[in-house]
């Protein structure tokens, strides 16, 4: 299955975030919301102003993207567990 390097990165960083809920150490929401912003701001720049990325700087901004979302995710589910109790 063919996937893109900014896809790719994001599933990377979504594994990193489960790691670290299984440790206990998620950063906070306003990093989290910091490392989307880096993902969102590449493919901004390559979408609207038409700046070429290469397979590396998305990969690296998905990486980092992706993490901020697991962080977003797993945070949600904790709360939500913590709730239920």
């Amino acid at each position: 299955m063919k996937i893109c390097a900014r896809c790719f990165g994001s599933n990377i960083g979504h594994i990193f975030a489960i790691l670290f809920f299984i440790v206990g150490q998620l950063p906070p929401w306003y990093y989290a919301v910091a490392c989307m912003s880096i993902m969102l701001i590449d493919w901004s720049l390559q979408a609207f102003l038409k700046i070429m990325s290469n397979n590396a700087r998305r990969l690296v901004t998905g990486i980092i993207g992706g993490f901020g979302i697991g962080c977003i995710i797993w945070s949600g589910i904790t709360k939500v567990i913590n709730f239920i109790r």
